[in-house]
């Protein structure tokens, strides 16, 4: 994310300086200057799209329905109503950005190819209206469409090349400062691992909307000053071509960002340029195209110069002192009631009427062997997994049907049983998407959590390219980075080393010592008996012990079940 936003920043004013070379050179030749005006507008969808594809990990097949829209809402207000553009501009945004949240809604439902046909189909839908749609023109569209003006000024011609260029660059500045911010980091944290995401807070369906209004707006606006500036619109215009136009230029230029875009836009316009004089071939050529571009460079022509902004190390003076702070629950009830819970897969009890209730301030480990439910009750407390029956009380307050980032946002950690970082993110950036939730505190909650834990040295690594240890010791960081005060810990020491399993050790116990509680999954006996107040066991999804270390050792049952017979 640091690699993409820092070459988006550099690039951003080298591509809109080639265009404003461009645009001088192309007022010769007025083809050329109509081509490169298309070239902008579409970049202005683009950019929308490639936040939808390359951030949030949503593909749209249905990006021209979104342009369509902003298109005839300015044929339609400033021809039969006489509006004037900018207000029906604004309107063609709005309601693109509507038809966003909608489509956004349905897509929570999808995934993959079945995504990409659910925005195809919202794509057809709007053609097919518009097509048998008497007062917009139907088949014959709307003709007869005034310029914008700003002033005296009026839009058109050479004119129109500058306006729409500006409007890019405003555009594309807009779009930087979002992912430079916290929706930056939500929306690259879904595109990494959208179950980590929702569990360390961020409410993923949200944003995931929101990416699709912010797209949808985005094809609205260009649809817009399309329309305005070609004077008519046609539904062969925005019909399903349009659609594939548009992920064309965003897979060449680079997804996830807004010069990859604005580059492959301006690709797709030069070819354009000459498409015309072999009119037959253009598709050979493009299908050509990207089929180099997959095979030389994945991740698109802005991809190979991304590569070169990333961070090496984290310079010395990154991290402020620690500071460790206590954790006070917000009330005074049990940090965690279980109360009958239940889970059932089909005819499958994975967890069956389990009742406990944590005290504060302690460290209880849950055993069991492999396929006893630990996991499962785990994802039923955070609501990763809604329970078939019984409840799950946060200090008091019934949290069985909430989302994980609404539970998260009652002060509960969560780490996985295979570590769950953001690949392509900083060990930073893992760490303030941890902090999410505590809002312009987060980068300072973030640093010190670092520092505590002694993770300066690698911040700027990314997650991907860290040892297994230091993976394991990210994601305790990540998770606590917010101060939660209940913290549920999953095999955290599988695959340690003893000098790994050492500071494991010492680091769960300062967890304790600043007043979390935690609860803790592990098969290493020894960790669990020197941690630990209490042990509870699980078999076949019950309960079968629940005492101090000592006793739970000692206990026949346990013995039979998982520790074995000694000697």
């Amino acid at each position: 994310m640091i690699a993409r936003l820092r070459a988006d920043r550099r690039t951003l004013p080298i591509v809109l300086a080639i265009a404003a070379v461009f645009g001088v050179l192309a007022m010769r030749d007025p083809t050329i200057a109509q081509a490169g005006t298309y070239a902008g507008i579409y970049a202005i969808a683009a950019i929308g799209l490639s936040i939808l594809l390359g951030n949030v990990n949503q593909i749209s097949i249905g990006q021209a329905g979104f342009f369509g829209i902003g298109a005839y809402a300015v044929a339609y207000l400033t021809t039969a109503l006489n509006w004037p553009f900018w207000p029906a501009a604004l309107t063609g945004m709005l309601l693109a950005a509507l038809a966003g949240i909608a489509v956004g809604f349905i897509a929570l439902r999808f995934r993959g190819h079945y995504l990409a046909m659910a925005t195809l189909a919202f794509g057809l839908i709007v053609v097919g209206v518009i097509h048998e749609s008497d007062a917009l023109g139907g088949a014959n569209g709307i003709t007869d469409i005034a310029f914008p003006a700003l002033g005296p000024l009026t839009l058109s011609g050479a004119n129109a090349y500058w306006f729409v260029w500006i409007v890019v660059a405003l555009v594309a500045a807009a779009t930087l400062a979002t992912l430079g911010g916290p929706a930056g980091r939500a929306f690259e944290a879904i595109r990494n691992d959208e179950l980590a995401a929702e569990v360390s807070g961020i409410p993923t369906r949200r944003y995931k909307i929101a990416a699709f209004a912010y797209a949808g707006a985005l094809a609205g606006l260009a649809g817009a000053v399309y329309a305005s500036f070609l004077g008519l619109v046609i539904p062969e215009a925005v019909g399903v071509a349009l659609s594939i136009d548009l992920l064309l230029m965003v897979v060449l230029g680079g997804s996830g960002g807004v010069s990859g875009a604005i580059i492959g836009a301006g690709l797709i316009g030069t070819l354009d340029i000459a498409g015309h004089q072999f009119e037959n071939w253009r598709e050979v050529a493009y299908g050509a195209l990207v089929i180099a571009i997959v095979i030389v460079a994945p991740g698109g022509i802005f991809g190979l110069w991304r590569n070169r902004f990333r961070p090496k190390a984290a310079p010395a003076q990154l991290m402020p002192p620690a500071t460790v702070r206590p954790i006070e629950p917000p009330l005074a009830q049990a940090p965690l009631a279980v109360r009958g819970l239940t889970k059932r897969f089909g005819g499958l009890v994975a967890v069956d009427a389990v009742d406990f209730t944590l005290e504060r301030g302690t460290i209880t480990s849950l055993i069991g062997p492999n396929g006893a439910g630990k996991t499962t009750l785990f994802n039923a407390i955070c609501g990763v997994s809604r329970p078939s029956a019984g409840t799950v009380s946060i200090a008091g307050i019934d949290v069985t049907n909430r989302k994980p980032h609404a539970i998260a946002d009652l002060g509960v950690g969560r780490t996985f049983q295979n570590a769950r970082l953001f690949g392509d993110m900083t060990v930073l950036e893992n760490v303030l998407t941890g902090a999410f939730r505590t809002g312009r505190e987060a980068h300072d909650r973030a640093r010190a959590t670092l520092a505590t834990l002694g993770l300066e040295s690698i911040a700027l690594t990314y997650a991907r390219d860290l040892a297994f240890g230091a993976r394991r010791r990210v994601e305790i960081a990540r998770a606590i980075a917010a101060d939660p005060w209940l913290l549920l810990v999953d095999e955290p020491a599988a695959g340690l080393n003893a000098s790994e399993r050492a500071q494991l050790h010492d680091d769960l116990l300062a967890l304790r010592a600043r007043g979390m509680t935690l609860l803790l999954i592990e098969h290493d006996m020894k960790l669990v008996m020197a941690l630990s107040e209490r042990v509870m066991v699980l078999e076949f999804g019950k309960r079968i012990a629940d005492g101090t270390p000592a006793q739970v050792r000692r206990d026949p049952a346990v013995i039979a079940a998982y520790l074995g017979t000694p000697g």
